[in-house]
């Protein structure tokens, strides 16, 4: 069972909708800090994911006093979900993500990312020095993530949208067996699934053939400290590949989480927040 928080308040991330950037209008949660202000908590969720997957650690870190931003990618959640596929181009997210982090960058600014968003925050990281020379990002958490593009262009995927609607019983129970362990809690899994009911197929496979991820090689300039998690039995981006990812960065640690799936911060929000505090041990010291 989650160890955190109940079910009953949820949800916990409520945002604004805003343009980010002409004609990109998502939903953005902001809570100002107050005894850490100065050191602001950026979460990027996993496609097909939201912002209120953040709730345990928004909870948390939000009443140890740091800032924190959250938001919907385009397509997700509360934000806009225009149909034209060019909308969810790679670069265009990543830029999304970047206006967002110059928007509110702090002093000591940090990302915890999820799946699909670990690829985006890592290829904003290394945009971020040419494209916001002002801003520096201190370091990293990245859960359920992968050294290369975790999922193929191929399959189902390549199935027109309005027959993958049709085939979504299907492809839910797959995701399902595939995302959470076994021993989940059932209530947590019930509430996930009645969020997804808003996800558009069309958007999820925009996502995916769109995807391009960070070049391996490119890694090796990335010298925040970055902590990795992974959960002993995701099926949708296995430990291995958090493992590959985190031995290319030359401040990588990895962590693998034990009885845990693809959902980290759900299922085990106890231990992603320790993980977070002990990224923090790292960085250089905040001013508050």
């Amino acid at each position: 069972m989650a160890d955190l928080h109940s079910f009953t308040e949820l949800p916990l991330v409520r945002g604004e909708l805003l343009e980010i950037r002409p004609g990109r209008r998502l939903s953005v949660a902001h809570r100002p800090g107050t005894r850490h202000a100065d050191t602001v908590v950026f979460f990027g969720h996993g496609g097909g994911g939201n912002k209120d997957q953040w709730r345990e650690l928004w909870r948390h870190l939000g009443e140890q006093g740091y800032s924190l931003v959250a938001w919907d990618l385009l397509g997700h959640g509360d934000s806009e979900k225009p149909r034209q596929a060019a909308a969810y181009a790679w670069d265009e997210l990543v830029a999304d993500q970047l206006q967002i982090i110059q928007r509110y960058a702090g002093r000591r600014n940090v990302l915890v990312a999820h799946s699909f968003g670990t690829g985006l925050a890592l290829s904003a990281v290394l945009e971020q020095p040419r494209r916001l020379p002002g801003v520096t990002v201190a370091g990293a958490l990245l859960l359920g993530t992968a050294l290369q593009r975790p999922l193929g262009r191929g399959g189902l995927l390549g199935l027109p949208a309005w027959l993958l609607e049709i085939l979504r019983p299907l492809l839910s129970r797959g995701f399902r067996q595939k995302a959470w362990h076994p021993t989940v809690d059932p209530a947590l899994l019930a509430y996930e699934e009645r969020l997804t009911r808003r996800n558009r197929l069309y958007v999820f496979k925009a996502l995916l053939q769109s995807a391009q991820w960070p070049d391996a090689s490119a890694l090796a300039g990335l010298t925040l400290p970055t902590r990795v998690l992974a959960g002993d039995s995701d099926g949708l981006t296995p430990a291995s590949g958090g493992e590959a990812l985190a031995r290319h960065l030359p401040q990588g640690s990895f962590q693998l989480l034990e009885q845990c799936g693809h959902q980290l911060m759900l299922e085990r929000p106890g231990e992603v927040l320790a993980a977070f505090q002990a990224l923090l041990e790292h960085l250089e010291p905040s001013a508050g």
